[in-house]
């Protein structure tokens, strides 16, 4: 052993940090990333921001990196490297004439033979009958967090769809057998409009749709019959009771088989926390189910990032890192169960499916395909930039100019 910068005999450290991170106790520090995978070294914010940041680093000892890399990374330079081993892709592509216009690009979805639109006036699903339908208007229009606006999710059996406003209060559902609404959605006023729409069709025909800033709800929705029934209203703000949730939920993304749920909500400083819920238990009587959701991270000031599930039991997020303000491009993968994380994969940025065990993610290039594997990008459709998916029959679909271009993956 020899004498290291640090002034510790002791080995040397996975990575080099400042000095400045040995002697004095900040409590944040900035990752440096130098290309070479995921590897980084870790300096004091004023450090890494002068020109030559890579000037003040040091070798130290194991424990001086490790007691580094235990604060909170507030912010980032360099890259990391994305890999990419582009293969070719199998699959068909199909073009035709489609006379409607989304309202914008979560208003495409898949039925079960076809595709369903929302105007902003009708639905209008493929090769059926249109039906008038217009949201109730909302109180306020804030796009700090996104854009506000009507979004549309259809039942896995197409007989359902719901229009709800993101970033707004209400919301409906319509059976497209007769066109009669069956529900009329409303989740409080209370911020609203930090979060899109909170709602998921599950598997099995229920719906679980927000009814207050902390509370979920199962319904029928073919009748909007509650099938979750319980008390938990807070009136006692000193003395909550167990089962009381501090916590608003935001988007809601169903496993495949929806034994999970995850619910990209987010609780005052603000700091996102997506958690994980057991569909599982809650259907099979666990009551409060709902309220106790298991969290992945603790991110500040992130939420409404891009999320899908890669497996049954894997979700991936989007963004890496824990602060808005040091986020690299990519996705942290998590087990539902355990709530540990179990993979990383550099670059994925954009709207994101799970396919096959890959991540589909419209992205600058296209549509790629990542495989998390291998941690790489292994695909790309080169312009051509999708707002729906059918994991059913595989198939994306992108609406633009009156032309329906979908893609069924090989």
């Amino acid at each position: 052993m020899e004498l290291l910068a640090c002034g510790h005999l002791a080995n040397e450290g996975p990575f080099r940090t400042c000095l400045h991170l040995c002697v004095e106790e900040a409590s944040q520090v900035s990752r440096l990333y130098t290309g070479r995978g995921g590897d980084y070294h870790l300096l004091c914010v004023p450090c890494a921001k002068l020109d030559d940041p890579w000037s003040q680093l040091a070798v130290v000892c194991e424990g001086c990196t490790d007691r580094a890399d235990a604060r909170s990374v507030a912010h980032v330079s360099g890259q990391p490297e994305v890999r990419r081993l582009d293969r070719p892709l199998g699959g068909v592509f199909c073009e035709e004439a489609a006379p409607v216009r989304p309202a914008n690009d979560r208003c495409l979805a898949p039925m079960a033979d076809g595709w369903l639109v929302y105007t902003g006036q009708h639905l209008v699903p493929s090769g059926g009958t249109s039906y008038k339908l217009e949201l109730p208007a909302d109180e306020e229009d804030d796009n700090g967090f996104g854009t506000p606006g009507p979004a549309l999710h259809v039942s896995s059996d197409g007989r359902f769809a719901a229009v709800v406003r993101d970033f707004g209060r209400y919301g409906v559902v319509v059976d497209l057998g007769d066109g009669r609404v069956t529900m009329r959605l409303d989740r409080q006023d209370y911020c609203n409009f930090a979060t899109p729409f909170p709602i998921a069709f599950l598997p099995n025909g229920t719906l679980v749709v927000a009814t207050d800033w902390n509370r979920l709800d199962r319904f029928d929705p073919a009748t909007g019959g509650l099938l979750t029934p319980r008390d938990t209203e807070l009136r006692d703000s000193e003395n909550p009771p167990p089962d009381y949730l501090d916590y608003f939920h935001g988007a809601l993304t169903v496993s495949p088989t929806g034994v999970w749920l995850l619910d990209d909500g987010w609780v005052w400083h603000p700091v996102g926390i997506p958690a994980v819920i057991d569909l599982a238990a809650w259907q099979d009587g666990q009551t409060f189910a709902a309220e106790h959701g298991h969290e992945l991270v603790v991110r500040d000031y992130l939420w409404n990032q891009p999320a899908s599930w890669v497996s049954d039991s894997v979700v991936a997020i989007q963004g890496i890192g824990d602060d808005s303000d040091a986020l690299v491009d990519g996705v942290q993968l998590y087990d539902a169960r355990s709530g540990a994380r179990v993979g990383t994969v550099f670059g994925p940025k954009g709207r994101m499916w799970g396919v096959d065990g890959q991540l589909a993610v419209v992205g600058e290039d296209g549509l790629e395909f990542w495989d998390r594997a291998e941690g790489a990008r292994v695909g790309v459709l080169a312009g051509y930039r999708p707002t729906a998916y059918n994991p059913r029959t595989r198939t994306f679909a992108a609406l633009d100019n009156q032309v329906l271009r979908t893609y069924c993956h090989g």
